[in-house]
């Protein structure tokens, strides 16, 4: 997606946010990925004194999932039709609040705040942080 001009990316964002539609069905009441473990996204890992994630679950299914990296180098797009041929790199996927995908897509560059950008990498992390189990609990 980052090769195509600006009009084609138009094309390609309305086609995206149908994807994000379908993918924010998929709920969970348990943060983190369908196997259980936990990778929060890039911008709040670079943040993190940790690596290691155990969270409580909630009570109801109120967790989407996120793709968690969507900019626009991981967005494969047949340059003729414009239509999404693959999302790559879902190594951040799993379920979150919908806030934790941001449409990072929008503009070229990382899957983090630039150029002014409001950084909620610090909000993301003290909710997980809020969602940390203890340590008596894991015992």
């Amino acid at each position: 997606m980052s090769e195509l001009q600006e009009g084609q990316k138009a094309a390609v964002c309305e086609e995206l946010e149908i994807q994000r539609a379908k993918l924010k069905t998929l709920k969970s009441c348990r943060l983190g990925g369908p196997s259980g473990i936990v990778i929060p996204p890039y911008r709040v890992m670079q943040r993190a004194e940790t690596d290691s994630w155990h969270l409580r679950a909630s009570n109801h299914d109120e967790y989407v999932f996120c793709h968690n990296d969507l900019s626009q180098q991981n967005i494969i797009v047949d340059p003729i039709t414009l239509k999404i041929k693959a999302i790559i790199d879902w190594e951040y996927a799993g379920f979150f609040p919908p806030s934790f995908d941001y449409p990072f897509y929008n503009r070229l560059g990382p899957s983090s705040a630039i150029n002014g950008e409001v950084d909620d990498s610090l909000d993301l992390l003290q909710f997980l942080r809020s969602e940390k189990l203890s340590l008596s609990t894991l015992r």
